[in-house]
This record gives C-alpha cells, structure tokens and sequence, in this order.
C-alpha cells in the first residue's frame, strides 16, 4: 500500500525535471518555419529561430510536434504522356515476327550520383502526407555523376 503512494507522489509533480528551454510560441515557430521551408536542416532552423538552445532540442521539439527527417522522394521521371507514349510502341510492336527481334539491338545508361544526393533531407509529417507532395519532391533530375552505358547485341539462334 505504502509502495503505490510513492509511486502516485512521482508521477503527481507537475514541474518535475529540468524546466523547457523553449516555450510553445517557440515551438510553434520552429514547427511553422519547417513546414513552410520543408527542406531547412535543423541546424538552418536552431540558428534563425532559438540560438539559445541546441540542435537536439529542435530535432526533439519538431518530432513532438510530428515532423520527422526524411529522404525526399525524386520527382517522378515519366509523366502520364510519357507512359502514354511508351505503352503505343509496345502496342504498335506486339505482332513482330521473330526476325524482327533477332535485329534488335538493346542499349541501356546507368546514372551514377554523388553522395550529396544521398546527403539531402527534409522535414514532413509522419501522417497526413504524401512523399509525392510537390512540396516534398525533390525537383532536379539533371545527373551530376557519370555515366555508364552498355549496349547488349544478340546474334539469331
């Protein structure tokens, strides 16, 4: 009986702990900033907003508010014309004979990206989002690395 009594005084204290270096209008401001600049690193926000207080306490305040760090999603490369396009060439090649498909020649491009590709996040919210957001996208889709291409010739059997 005695041992529950303890544990309700615990669990009763209001300010228990070391007080918050931030207030809520701070934390507001934080998680305002980077839903409107999804792509400010947690160290863009600490020095704008509250260079007071570290890095941590803004990651930790932004994922109490539901802001995670995540990798953007890259826009998506074929748009619905592009598929449009591409399901018409296969339609308009479905009935080759195999003679044709013995002169074909198959090529293919690797694209290789730098690390700093990988390096890229942003902030978005754990639920109510998509990665497909526009807002979340990452919008380049020039390559920065090297190319690799191969080319694959098949000989008639």
């Amino acid at each position: 009986m005695e041992f529950r009594h303890a544990m309700h005084r615990l669990y009763d204290e209001e300010h228990s702990g070391r007080p918050r270096v931030t207030h809520a209008n701070t934390d507001q401001n934080l998680y305002e900033a980077s839903r409107k600049y999804p792509f400010l690193s947690a160290v863009d926000l600490q020095k704008e907003l509250t260079p007071t207080c570290s890095v941590d306490t803004v990651r930790n305040r932004l994922k109490q508010k539901g802001l995670k760090c995540r990798t953007p999603a890259r826009k998506p490369f074929l748009t619905q014309f592009h598929r449009q396009m591409r399901y018409a060439y296969a339609h308009s090649k479905l009935h080759w004979p195999v003679s044709e498909w013995h002169r074909v020649v198959i090529s293919d491009e690797k694209i290789f990206r730098p690390s700093i590709w990988i390096a890229q996040r942003l902030y978005r919210p754990i639920q109510g989002s998509n990665r497909f957001d526009e807002q979340y996208l990452v919008h380049s889709s020039n390559p920065v690395g090297g190319r690799l291409r191969f080319t694959l010739c098949m000989d008639g059997f």
